[in-house]
């Protein structure tokens, strides 16, 4: 029987071994499958970018001074509190209210006297509960950023719903900066006037009219700066009439931008640039010279005045738009003085 059976497998042996190298291989096969298949399924799970900001996040703003007690809801083509950029937002107007200009050198591009002089100008105390509404720019490494916050002003007991505007891109050393965008005016002007941005805009101006009714220190105040806390949208005002050229046949009250148009630094296209409205946009009109309206508001970057002129066609005089811009005690708004269309 035994010399029968080494005789079997004799005649079998090539066949056995075939089939212990086929079971062999699908052995390895499986575990090779389910090794690179565990891989990949944690890679997608760790590797993830979450919009969820934790409480410790939205914690290191300062809190001081009653708010909306919410930041408005982000729409589906705006990624909400992108914990990158919500860092940088948080940085920057931490290091704003503290007047804090070594940090703001290091998050800053430019920075320098005139922006420095410019960002300090604000009396702002503190931006709370900061968030951040951002979509990707017009370049690689960049994103436009709509900042939530609510502002904590001297004497006012409650902070002010603001919407501001960063422009944020990646330096050599791959970290992330607020730079300038007015060589991108037309991507920031399209962005405003879209129907996503146009909704933050007016829920945060209904936040501001809300608080206002509650409080009559804080409609005193935006009253006494030309803001409006009435049933109408109310509109971004400057604080100041600012620097510039004297004007004849002064006028005053506000007006609406009727198009995307430049303001110059004199009543003439050869004036320089200083910064351009969007439509549905209000400013405080200082006078008029010739075709030209001599105006002021607030660059929502920086917080500083921007004086200039700008061609009376794209005026409206008659009040303020329902898609105005969201409304401050210091007219800072989702807008930006050099973001915009061409006109004149």
């Amino acid at each position: 029987m035994i010399d029968d059976f080494r005789e079997w497998l004799s005649d079998n042996l090539r066949y056995i071994l075939l089939g212990l190298a086929v079971v062999l291989v699908i052995i390895i096969g499986f575990c090779i499958f389910r090794l690179v298949g565990g891989s990949s399924s944690k890679k997608k799970t760790t590797g993830k970018k979450t919009t969820a900001v934790t409480t410790s996040q939205k914690d290191e703003a300062s809190t001081e001074g009653a708010g909306s007690g919410s930041a408005p809801t982000a729409s589906e083509n705006l990624a909400q509190d992108d914990p990158d950029l919500l860092a940088l937002a948080q940085k920057y107007y931490k290091a704003v209210a503290a007047k804090d200009s070594a940090t703001l050198a290091t998050i800053v591009d430019p920075w320098n006297d005139t922006v420095q002089s410019e960002t300090f100008s604000s009396d702002i105390e503190s931006y709370n509960n900061i968030s951040t509404y951002s979509k990707e720019g017009p370049v690689d490494g960049s994103s436009l950023v709509y900042v939530y916050c609510e502002c904590k002003l001297p004497n006012i007991s409650t902070a002010v719903p603001s919407l501001r505007q960063l422009f944020v891109t990646t330096n050599d050393s791959k970290d992330l900066v607020i730079s300038d965008w007015s060589q991108y005016q037309d991507f920031v002007t399209e962005s405003n006037k879209s129907d996503d941005v146009q909704d933050l805009i007016r829920e945060v101006n209904s936040k501001c009219q809300q608080l206002a009714a509650s409080d009559p220190d804080l409609k005193a105040y935006l009253e006494s700066q030309g803001i409006s806390s009435g049933n109408e949208a109310s509109t971004e005002a400057a604080s100041s009439s600012g620097s510039g050229s004297s004007s004849t046949g002064v006028s005053s009250g506000t007006a609406t931008a009727t198009d995307g148009v430049n303001v110059r630094s004199e009543g003439s296209t050869n004036g320089s640039v200083l910064g351009t409205l969007y439509p549905g946009q209000q400013v405080n009109v200082v006078g008029s010279e010739g075709d030209w309206t001599h105006i002021n508001y607030t660059n929502s970057s920086t917080g500083g005045t921007i004086d200039g002129y700008v061609s009376t066609q794209y005026l409206d005089f008659g009040g303020s738009t329902a898609d105005s811009t969201a409304s401050t005690s210091t007219g800072t708004t989702a807008d930006a003085g050099s973001a915009g269309n061409t006109a004149a």
